[in-house]
């Protein structure tokens, strides 16, 4: 959640961006159409909350829908002035996500903005993900993530880092309806470090608990709804522990109409 910082703490009185809401009333009984695309999640301090905090993204799309450019903007005294970061968005020729390459606002740069990370995926020739591969042009360093399916489920992914080491590594379970119920995440060395319950209804992911330690404390709790159509349109997130460095917070989702 670190896109979440920039502007924790701004009020906004003044949306000037293509992302804008007069009344949040209204925003809670727009019923998008379904499989919508998504256009901007807003960034709330509570369910009650009639106000937006921040513009967490924006998206913009290609010709063939896909997603192309992912911005979040850059606020003082409550305004827009410009875009703190952005990503883009490149596929490969069977239209399968190749890149995302993420830069940031520089004023030491002569465009403004300085490449800080990329995203490389590789694919099987069944379309599943094989790869994630993470590189930083500015320091040279790199890593990577590799995923591991049984019967075209997702069950494990490996990150390992620049010299190659097994760092982490999370494994999947799944339901008898194919629905990711439980993650659990694992330093190199098999110490477990924390899971992730999934609760479903209607086939959509609803609920999610986050437990972590040896104790297994409850560390965060993560609320979503959904309209008719079953676009997410509210996230609420619950930081449960004290040593949390997180903030509680609700996402709210607005997606295009046509």
């Amino acid at each position: 959640m670190n896109k979440l910082i920039s502007g924790l703490f701004v009020f906004i009185f003044i949306l000037i961006s293509g992302c804008q809401k007069e009344d949040d009333s209204t925003f809670n009984n727009t019923l998008f159409h379904e499989n919508a695309k998504l256009k901007c999640v807003f960034l709330y301090s509570s369910i009650d909350s009639d106000e937006p905090i921040s513009i967490v993204e924006e998206y913009e799309y290609d010709e063939k829908d896909r997603i192309s450019r992912v911005s979040s903007p850059m606020y003082q005294d409550g305004v827009i002035v410009g875009t703190i970061k952005y990503d883009l968005y490149e596929y490969n020729s069977e239209g399968q996500l190749e890149k995302i390459m993420n830069y940031n606002a520089n004023s030491n740069s002569q465009t403004g903005f300085i490449n800080l990370k990329n995203y490389i995926y590789t694919y099987s020739n069944d379309g599943k993900k094989e790869k994630e591969y993470i590189e930083y042009p500015q320091i040279g360093s790199s890593e990577y993530s590799l995923y591991k399916y049984n019967n075209n489920e997702l069950t494990r992914i490996e990150k390992y880092g620049n010299d190659d080491d097994l760092e982490s590594y999370v494994v999947n379970e799944y339901d008898n309806e194919e629905n990711l119920i439980k993650e659990s995440s694992f330093a190199g060395d098999n110490r477990q470090l924390s899971y992730t319950q999934h609760s479903y209804s209607n086939g959509l992911n609803v609920q999610s608990d986050v437990y972590i330690g040896e104790d297994k404390e409850h560390y965060r709790e993560i609320f979503r709804t959904y309209d008719e159509n079953n676009n997410l349109i509210i996230l609420q997130s619950n930081e449960l522990s004290m040593f949390s460095s997180a903030m509680s917070h609700v996402l709210k989702y607005e997606y295009f109409e046509e």
